[in-house]
């Protein structure tokens, strides 16, 4: 008897201080702060500082330009974008 399993992939869960969105920050952010220096109008610190969300969904390319890059740069790879172009 052979058998099979499947395993799904648990993804990193969805900060609450994100706002409503395409992109958004997992509990993996480290507070950093390369997000804010390369997308300054899209990211802030929390009041704590413990960590990094998305304070406003990139609106028009240069913004967009900006997230895709702080999600590049990003040292925790805690930035991510759930692919859904209608959520923003």
């Amino acid at each position: 008897m052979t058998m099979t399993t499947t395993s799904l992939a648990i993804l990193p869960e969805r900060l609450r201080a994100n706002a409503w969105g395409r992109y958004y920050v997992t509990a993996e952010c480290d507070a950093c702060g390369l997000c804010a220096a390369y997308a300054p109008a899209n990211f802030a610190s929390t009041f704590d500082r413990s960590y990094y969300a998305i304070l406003h969904q990139p609106e028009g390319p240069q913004e967009e330009k900006a997230v895709r890059t702080a999600m590049m740069v990003c040292p925790c790879r805690c930035i991510h974008d759930d692919g859904d172009g209608d959520a923003a």
